[in-house]
């Protein structure tokens, strides 16, 4: 078996020996790819959202949240002439915030996530993901000031597995796994989580902006089962940059708090967002 080297993405590689196996640096689209609707992965975006119920204390109806970061891949080992195909390595980081506009857009808190991540897709409809995930969270300075409220010391640390079905490319199902080796005491190990997504056919404006539709929900165990679901109406504006792209959605949100120093609470909200995957 021989191997070659590149970088870029190498989609235009001449035939090439059964086996044979090339590297491509720094690929620009996924193998696994990011789930659409989860409000709680590394990404880019700005969101108005209004809090029709919220169980934090002393907090606003109207928030603005915004999300900063993304996936950076950084290799992949595929079969020769089959570029979108093989294993690939790919590092995650974000910060999540939530900023009350009732109270001069004091933060009530963020979130800190990063983690590693070695995906696999064949010949077929399935992709497979391992990887480690880290969450953090933490209470805003002003928010704290003007409540008292201490910090809990959110963390989360676990091993993902996931597994993501896409029999066409405009249908898409996943599931995950999390199991937490270091979380706090009142929470469960196990995490879950489970989504599905469309693609329209047909685009606005001559087919140029696909719109889409997707559904995510998370499982936690502490006391009780909490649940979180997350849906997405939008259009997407793609990019000339593989899977980079930009989407303009509704969100809507039900359940468990996105921020981990108030995972004890619940939050509805429905946002208007501008995003940006890479």
């Amino acid at each position: 078996m021989s191997t070659t080297a590149a970088v870029g993405e190498g989609h235009d590689e001449p035939p090439a020996a059964s086996g044979e196996q090339h590297w491509v640096f720094f690929p620009d689209d996924d193998i696994y790819p990011q789930h659409i609707a989860d409000p709680l992965r590394p990404q880019s975006a700005v969101i108005v959202a209004g809090y029709p119920s919220s169980d934090i204390p002393d907090s606003g109806d109207q928030r603005f949240l915004l999300r900063l970061g993304g996936r950076y891949s950084i290799a992949r080992r595929h079969p020769a002439g089959q570029p979108d195909r093989g294993f690939q390595i790919d590092f995650e980081g974000g910060y999540f915030g939530q900023f009350d506009m009732d109270n001069s857009l004091d933060n009530i808190g963020w979130d800190g996530l990063f983690g590693l991540r070695f995906s696999y897709k064949g010949d077929g409809p399935w992709a497979f993901t391992v990887g480690s995930r880290h969450d953090s969270g933490h209470v805003g300075d002003e928010y704290a000031e003007r409540t008292g409220r201490q910090r809990i010391d959110y963390t989360r640390e676990e091993i993902v597995v996931g597994a993501s079905w896409a029999p066409s490319g405009f249908w898409r199902a996943y599931m995950e796994v999390g199991w937490a080796y270091h979380s706090l005491e009142s929470e469960e190990p196990f995490r879950v989580q489970v989504g599905v997504e469309h693609i329209g056919r047909e685009g606005l404006f001559r087919g140029d902006f696909p719109w889409y539709a997707a559904l995510d929900t998370t499982l936690y165990k502490d006391i009780d089962v909490r649940v979180r679901a997350c849906a997405q109406l939008g259009l997407i504006f793609p990019t000339d940059r593989g899977s980079n792209r930009y989407r303009a959605a509704l969100e809507l949100v039900s359940g468990r708090s996105v921020l981990g120093e108030f995972s004890m609470h619940d939050d509805s909200y429905i946002g208007l967002g501008w995003y940006f995957d890479f």
